[in-house]
């Protein structure tokens, strides 16, 4: 498997990122927002995606979108909010998708990590937003904890799909097999850089370059060696190299390719500046 499409870089080649997952409406960014993005422009990470995750953190991530360029959004429904699903919700999420043209819809899936009893409520909030996905021709962005079988079993009996993403990727060999059958990118990010992560490390290695996308969830899981507790999109670049030593290939390449990547899958990303 080719994991490498693009030629060796020059030696002046500025590196350039997109962190395609991250939370920076979150309140440990209210007060070094403009700093952030500041230190995050420097390590060559130019253009964000933020995940408005619930109807509460809608406008948040519409905002953001609106006042920083770059930036753009994902809007959805996280399966840890199921329970406010409901006909009115997915009428105001298929009004804010169509209004305010987010990238993706996301990040939406099945979390049973708590061992939440909820399963017909997820399940419906997850495949109606797939639907809506098709509808509008928009990605679709998965969170999956505790529920790879049944996730499975959902996408697996679909009649139609949107382009998936599975967000910060810890899928079994099982998953991984359906993901390359079926074309779906993964985001790789700072759980994968871990020195628990072996497994994981495994199943990235046997994805094709050309279909893996990086991120950082920020503020959350911050990538091995990151001198700060919170993350920030400043890490995208050791996330990169991380990968790039997991392939064998040069820094430059994951940059070029990740970015390619991200384009091509969130066909609305603002372009590069």
């Amino acid at each position: 498997m080719s994991h490498g499409t693009t030629a060796n870089p020059t030696v002046e080649e500025t590196l350039t990122f997109v962190d395609t997952h991250c939370h920076l409406d979150d309140s440990s960014f209210a007060s070094d927002l403009d700093g952030v993005l500041g230190q995050s422009r420097n390590a060559g990470v130019t253009r964000w995606i933020n995940v408005g995750f619930n109807a509460e953190r809608w406008p948040a991530s519409v905002d953001l979108a609106r006042r920083y360029r770059g930036m753009s959004c994902m809007l959805g429904v996280h399966p840890a909010d199921a329970r406010i699903w409901s006909d009115t919700v997915r009428r105001n999420l298929a009004l804010a998708l169509e209004n305010h043209k987010p990238v993706a819809i996301g990040e939406i899936g099945l979390d049973f990590f708590r061992g939440e009893t909820n399963v017909d409520t997820q399940l419906g909030a997850f495949n109606e937003q797939l639907d809506l996905a098709i509808t509008l021709g928009i990605p679709a962005v998965i969170h999956m904890r505790s529920a790879e079988p049944l996730m499975l079993d959902t996408l697996t009996n679909r009649k139609s799909l949107p382009e998936l993403l599975f967000h910060s990727y810890d899928g079994s060999a099982t998953l991984t097999d359906w993901i390359l059958r079926a074309g779906a990118y993964i985001g790789v990010g700072g759980l994968a850089t871990r020195s628990k992560s072996g497994t994981l490390q495994h199943e990235i290695r046997r994805v094709s370059l050309d279909r893996i996308v990086l991120e950082t969830d920020s503020p959350y899981l911050a990538p091995n060696g990151f001198k700060q507790r919170r993350n920030t999109p400043e890490s995208i670049p050791r996330i990169a190299s991380f990968l790039a030593g997991l392939f064998g290939i040069d820094d430059a390449t994951v940059a070029r390719q990740t970015t390619l990547n991200a384009e091509r899958l969130f066909e609305r990303l603002p372009p590069a500046r």
